[in-house]
């Protein structure tokens, strides 16, 4: 059972002073405790805890990496991502000029290279050896597609210094750099 108290109702000793509280004072909401149906007045901490916890329920895996939990360092994402677009530049460059899938694979690196660019170029990682290595490979492999097509074989010399730099990048990853 519910009763609304009346102007008969104090707060508190420290909330006595405040005007602002002593006003709200005569409304608020008195619990009986004779009652089985106890009815308690939603709060803003309550709404938000019960909207967490739904969120999180709703979430199920996800809810660990929403807060942090589990989820993997700005580092290993960094490595894992270069280490397959290195993969990846790599496979395409190799494939014979009669290919079939030549086309396709050139047109996916193009598309993981603006992809690792934009991610990376301001996150912090561009001073890092392994950085710089596999931009200057990506970035000239990139020069040799809008000059040539991706169809195009890469020049003896070109591929040498794509494949250097791709070999130092690795070398990089692996010592943490």
């Amino acid at each position: 059972m519910v009763l609304l108290a009346s102007r008969s109702c104090t707060l508190p000793r420290p909330f006595r002073s405040s005007s602002r509280f002593t006003r709200l004072s005569c409304h608020h909401i008195v619990r009986s405790s004779a009652s089985s149906n106890q009815v308690s007045t939603p709060t803003r901490r309550n709404a938000v805890a019960t909207a967490a916890g739904a969120l999180l329920l709703l979430t199920g895996s996800r809810a660990h990496a929403f807060l942090g939990i589990g989820e993997p360092s700005k580092e290993d994402v960094y490595k894992a991502d270069t280490a397959k677009i290195v993969d990846e530049v790599r496979k395409a460059i190799a494939l014979d000029k009669s290919d079939p899938g030549k086309e396709e694979a050139m047109e996916n690196v193009r598309q993981g290279t603006n992809n690792w660019v934009a991610k990376y170029r301001r996150a912090g990682v561009t001073g890092r050896p392994s950085y710089g290595n596999t931009y200057t490979a990506l970035n000239a492999l990139a020069g040799h597609f809008n000059s040539f097509g991706t169809t195009a074989p890469l020049p003896k010399k070109r591929l040498e210094r794509i494949n250097k730099e791709l070999d130092d990048a690795t070398k990089m990853l692996g010592r943490g750099r």
